[in-house]
C-alpha cells in the first residue's frame, strides 16, 4: 500500500482540511481557531511539541490527539526537527514531479519580478520635454508653455536692460532666463513623474506569463 503523504508547505488550515477528506475524524475534531496557528504552514506547525501546542488556547487534548492521528496518517507527527520535514519534502517531490515542475516555476515568476528602470523613464522623459514645440502645424501645449514663458521673460526685464540694452542683448537674455526656467520645469516634472511612476510599477497588477 503506498504511504499518504502530503505537501507540508501548505497553509496549516488548508493543508488539515486536505488530509481531512480521506479521514475518519470529523472536522470538529481537528479544525484549529487559534491565529497563532493559523498563519502556520503545515511544516512549521509540525516542528511544534504537543507540551507547547498543548498551552494555547483552544487546543484540548481530544483535539490534539486527534490532530496527531491525522498526521500519523501522512507519515507526520508533532515534534518533527527540521532535517525531517525536509526529507519528507523531497520524498514528496520524488513521487509527484511534476507538482515539483509548477512549484519550480511559481517560483522562479516570483522571484523574477521586474524593476522599475528609472535611467530609461528619465531618458524618454527628457525627450519628450525637449521635443519639437510643433503638434502638426500648431504649437503643441509644451510649446506654447515655452512661446509664454520666453513672452513674458522677454517683456518683464528690469528697467536698465529695457533702456539701455541692444535688442540683441534683451533677446539673448530672454532665451537664457527661459531655458534656466525651463530646465528648472523639467526637474520638477521628472521627479514628479518618476515617484508617481515607480509607486504605479510596484502596486499594478502583476502580469501572468506562462512558460512553454
Amino acid at each position: 500500500m503506498k504511504t499518504k503523504r502530503i505537501l507540508i508547505t501548505l497553509s496549516l488550515g488548508y493543508g488539515i482540511n486536505m488530509m481531512g477528506f480521506e479521514s475518519s475524524l470529523t472536522r470538529e475534531q481537528i479544525s484549529v481557531s487559534n491565529p497563532e496557528l493559523t498563519v502556520l504552514s503545515l511544516r512549521e506547525f509540525c516542528m511544534l511539541s504537543k507540551e507547547n501546542l498543548l498551552r494555547m488556547d483552544d487546543m484540548t487534548p481530544d483535539k490534539v490527539a486527534a490532530i496527531e492521528r491525522l498526521l500519523a496518517e501522512y507519515s507526520l507527527r508533532l515534534g518533527m526537527s527540521d532535517v525531517e520535514l525536509e526529507a519528507y519534502l523531497n520524498r514528496y517531490y520524488e513521487e509527484n514531479p511534476k507538482e515539483k515542475e509548477f512549484y519550480d516555476m511559481c517560483d522562479r515568476l516570483c522571484n523574477s519580478k521586474p524593476v522599475f528602470d528609472e535611467n530609461s523613464f528619465r531618458e524618454e522623459l527628457f525627450r519628450e520635454l525637449n521635443s519639437s514645440p510643433m503638434s502638426e502645424k500648431r504649437l503643441s501645449d509644451l510649446g506654447w508653455l515655452r512661446y509664454q514663458t520666453v513672452r513674458e521673460t522677454y517683456l518683464n526685464q528690469p528697467f536698465f536692460l529695457r533702456w539701455f540694452g541692444s535688442q540683441e542683448a534683451r533677446i539673448k537674455r530672454a532665451i537664457k532666463d527661459t531655458t534656466i526656467i525651463h530646465d528648472m520645469f523639467c526637474r520638477l516634472v521628472t521627479e514628479n513623474c518618476i515617484e508617481s511612476e515607480r509607486w504605479y510599477f510596484n502596486h499594478k497588477e502583476p502580469e501572468y506569463i506562462k512558460e512553454v
